[in-house]
């Protein structure tokens, strides 16, 4: 089909074989290899009469014959959802710009909340970058920012102390960004943008992200003042732009990467609402993939994304779990 007569209601009208035929040529554009052995070539095998088992055909490895179809080793397997509401949700979270909630998902495809929650995640692990150690060349922006909202009980305790300083009882309070999660963020202008959950910003922790994500050689730096930033000079081209005196000066400044982190905040607090920290690097994946494939229509994103759904997840929670006293 011409990628441009996609689009949601076509996905969700196809078939079970017609979606199974899409994901073979997306995935498989020279033919189909053996996910088991990695062999190629095998061949097809069709079944002459109605089965228990509705799929009438699959493929079988010349060399470790093995049987497999094309959801084996994707996002897909062992799944029980028909594949058109797989489509139908991974068309949502490519057009929609500021993301869709599982909940929005579940509403939209018939299915339940729990597994569209999981079936979110199995996507934004297709979508999770798989050039990560291909370094920025150009001029490239970087900044930090803090991701949450505050604690139950946060201002409560933030109060107390305040009054233990008045009191003298206390020297400092809280930073009002303790208990917020740290972002650090890299753009390449007219490029593509890179994002990681860091633990702290300072020198020791942004330090070796930035020399192992910029070609020392060719690559520009900007940045604001902060002092994390204050021995990269020793590696690459470092530019600062001063936020007390100015935002702009000439082309020295991040407004690209602030853009950006206006974009994924938007999402995050508008549409997600409560993002667990456990959970975030695969909400930034999703904002990720999605703006680095703007200059491609909705549906050639969606298309790219199926030819890439290989990969399994290896984690189900990663929040912690309180134990049941009752068990």
């Amino acid at each position: 089909m011409n990628k441009s007569e996609l689009n949601y209601q076509t996905v969700l009208r196809w078939t079970d074989e017609e979606c199974r035929e899409f994901l073979e040529h997306q995935r498989w554009p020279n033919g189909a290899v053996c996910p088991k052995c990695g062999a190629n070539s095998p061949y097809a095998v069709s079944r002459k009469t109605d089965t228990k088992n509705k799929l009438q055909k699959f493929y079988k490895c010349k060399a470790c014959r093995k049987q497999f179809t094309a959801t084996v080793g994707t996002i897909f397997e062992d799944s029980h959802i028909p594949l058109n509401k797989w489509f139908a949700a991974i068309f949502l979270m490519c057009a929609s710009k500021k993301g869709v909630s599982a909940h929005q998902l579940h509403r939209m495809l018939g299915v339940t909340y729990k597994s569209t929650w999981f079936m979110a995640h199995r996507i934004r692990e297709a979508m999770r970058d798989k050039n990560i150690l291909e370094p920025f060349t150009g001029t490239v922006e970087a900044d930090e920012t803090y991701i949450g909202g505050r604690q139950r009980g946060h201002y409560t305790v933030r109060e107390r102390i305040q009054d233990e300083i008045k009191m003298g009882l206390r020297k400092r309070g809280p930073h009002p960004r303790m208990s917020k999660a740290v972002v650090f963020g890299m753009i390449e202008r007219k490029g593509k943008v890179r994002t990681i959950k860091v633990s702290e910003v300072n020198a020791k922790t942004l330090g070796p992200v930035l020399r192992n994500n910029l070609d020392l050689d060719k690559a520009r730096l900007i940045t604001d003042g902060h002092s994390a930033y204050r021995h990269i000079k020793h590696h690459v081209r470092h530019d600062i732009i001063d936020h007390e005196k100015t935002y702009v000066a000439g082309d020295v400044h991040i407004q690209g990467i602030e853009n950006y982190w206006s974009l994924l905040k938007r999402g995050l607090y508008g549409v997600f609402q409560h993002v667990g920290a456990g959970y975030l690097p695969q909400y930034l994946d999703e904002f990720q993939y999605r703006f680095n494939s703007r200059k491609v229509t909705d549906a050639e994103r969606f298309a790219s994304l199926v030819g890439q759904v290989q990969g399994r997840l290896d984690w189900y929670c990663q929040t912690h779990q309180p134990e049941n006293p009752y068990a």
